[in-house]
């Protein structure tokens, strides 16, 4: 591997990871962060700073039911979402705010299509030492993946469906007539 400082480091395999950067957007729109440029949130994921700002997954600092920082991660995304759903569903609605658990429970990586490891975590974060690795944590994670793609466009998961169209008010259409 060749460093940026032209040093050569020999190896027989070189295993790259990179680390996770959030956007200095937030920081620099006055929004309470963290040293890293997360966004601190409250349970519901909406800024204690702005609260009409509501963040989630990487951008996100949120505490898990646990007491502590839930990781950057996919599956961390996942529960905060949804946590920023109810939360904001509820209160333009006046409902009740539903509290999403906000667990961290495993690390799932995927080392290319035909292998992975599949490993649950303590409440510290720490990995046990139980893990399952091989196709099949692979398959579930492409799985997920690939229901996350398909979340992108069909972002309430098919449900729940509109009864009735929402239509343009009487006025509106008068005045295209109209004009």
């Amino acid at each position: 591997m060749l460093c940026a400082d032209a040093t050569a480091l020999a190896s027989d395999a070189t295993v790259w990871t990179a680390g996770f950067a959030v956007s200095p957007l937030a920081a620099a729109g006055g929004l309470e962060v963290t040293e890293n440029g997360q966004i601190v949130v409250d349970r519901t994921m909406r800024s204690v700073s702005h609260p009409n700002v509501y963040a989630i997954g990487d951008s996100a600092y949120a505490i898990g039911d646990n007491g502590r920082p839930l990781p950057m991660s996919c599956a961390s995304a996942g529960y905060t979402g949804r946590q920023a759903i109810e939360a904001i569903v509820g209160r333009l609605t006046g409902r009740t705010i539903a509290n999403i658990k906000l667990v961290y429970t495993y690390n799932h990586i995927s080392l290319g299509r035909r292998d992975g490891i599949l490993q649950t975590v303590g409440d510290a974060g720490q990995a046990k030492p139980k893990y399952r690795g091989g196709r099949k944590p692979a398959r579930i994670k492409a799985g997920i993946l690939k229901m996350a793609l398909w979340a992108t466009s069909h972002p309430t998961y098919g449900m729940p469906k509109r009864r009735h169209r929402l239509a343009a008010a009487p006025d509106a259409i008068a005045g295209k007539v109209l004009a």
